[in-house]
């Protein structure tokens, strides 16, 4: 009787033990296919690589016709990429392996550039390679982005927003390499530099407000008190810190960019 029970025992171990590996089994094969990123195959002439299907063809055929004469004029390259998730991944870790796996731009100018959609996570990112960092610095980057892609997105208009967005970066290159692109529909390096220096004025204004508010309060305080601690919240405020603030060319990333 206690025999039959041990064996019984030992079974239910076993079945226990052999439900957790299984277990076990297909969590770590799930996770390795929801981190495994999908890389689309290069093929020559071709920039955008539309795997949501969220561009139509026209806007397509046009891209790409303005990619490849930005290439034949300038050596850089840049490539579209829609996907239809980021699988749970932050979108600056997806583009960046998708961009250096690739090897988007030539490898000796890391001249090249990413921007990767992805419609269902609502994200965008433009990945600058290393050679390009000076003149699509961060900040331009995401200026480009929020005139030219986010307000698109918002009336999930991808295709005009996506256009805009590469007429822009189309149109920084070509300055930066002292050229110009047919096609380009505006000076959209100009404009962006203007969006630039119009938001500097706004946040200046801002700061001149904010220290003459900070002076008014301060003075009409000071009002209230005796001579001695007026000269001592002035010995302590100004002895205080702070103040206000086919294929692609194997081209190599380092994280610069935006994303929105």
């Amino acid at each position: 009787m206690k025999s039959q029970k041990r064996r019984n025992i030992v079974f239910l171990c076993m079945a226990c033990l052999l439900i957790l590996v299984t277990i076990i089994s297909s969590g770590c094969s799930a996770f390795g296919s929801k981190k495994e990123i999908p890389i689309p195959e290069v093929q020559k002439d071709v920039y955008v690589y539309d795997q949501d299907d969220i561009i139509d063809d026209e806007t397509e055929q046009k891209l790409n016709k303005l990619l490849i004469q930005l290439e034949s004029k300038t050596t850089a390259e840049v490539a579209v990429i829609t996907t239809q998730s980021l699988l749970n991944m932050e979108i600056e870790d997806y583009s960046y392996k998708v961009a250096n796996t690739l090897g988007i731009g030539k490898a000796k100018e890391d001249n090249g550039v990413l921007l990767l959609i992805s419609r269902n996570d609502t994200k965008v990112r433009l990945e600058i390679g290393k050679g390009l960092e000076g003149c699509l610095n961060d900040s331009k980057c995401g200026r480009i982005l929020d005139d030219y892609f986010v307000p698109y997105r918002e009336k999930d208009e991808y295709s005009e927003g996506t256009y805009q967005t590469i007429q822009a970066v189309a149109s920084v290159i070509a300055k930066e390499y002292n050229t110009t692109l047919d096609g380009i529909e505006k000076d959209y390096d100009q404009e962006i530099k203007d969006n630039e220096s119009k938001q500097g004025q706004t946040l200046l204004w801002i700061i001149i407000i904010i220290v003459i508010i900070i002076i008014v309060v301060v003075f009409c305080d000071l009002k209230f008190f005796d001579g001695a601690l007026i000269s001592a919240l002035g010995s302590s405020s100004s002895s205080g810190g702070g103040g206000f603030g086919g294929g692609f060319g194997g081209g190599g990333f380092g994280g610069g960019g935006a994303s929105r």
